[in-house]
């Protein structure tokens, strides 16, 4: 299982996935971690706006971790079979533990604004 924590410092979980280009990826066995590295995508792999049809590199994950993502961004992800989360974790390879012993705490997905 690979999961993907946002993070702008390489160090802790932040908020906006959908604008961040910074992730750490985490490579697990299901149970521990075994491996990170800290990833980057271009501008043109953002997620926030990015077309539903084409291959982006978030494809070869299993969970996103986020502090905060939107309704709109886990139904995206949903579409690409990643499980998309928000947690009050602030340090990112906790987040990635905990999410694999089940007790990641959650926070829930912003919701749409109404226009």
């Amino acid at each position: 299982m690979k999961i993907a924590v946002s993070s702008l410092n390489g160090e802790t979980v932040c908020g906006q996935p959908g604008r961040c280009r910074t992730f750490i990826l985490f490579d697990t066995d299901g149970f521990e971690v075994l491996e990170s590295e800290n990833i980057e995508f271009s501008e043109d792999y953002v997620l926030q706006g990015f077309a539903a049809d084409k291959s982006h590199p978030i494809d070869r994950i299993d969970v996103l971790i986020s502090s905060a993502i939107g309704e709109g961004l886990v139904n995206q992800l949903q579409q690409r079979d990643v499980i998309a989360v928000a947690t009050s974790v602030k340090d990112a390879a906790e987040a990635a533990q905990r999410f694999l012993d089940g007790d990641l705490p959650l926070k829930e997905a912003k919701k749409k604004k109404k226009k």
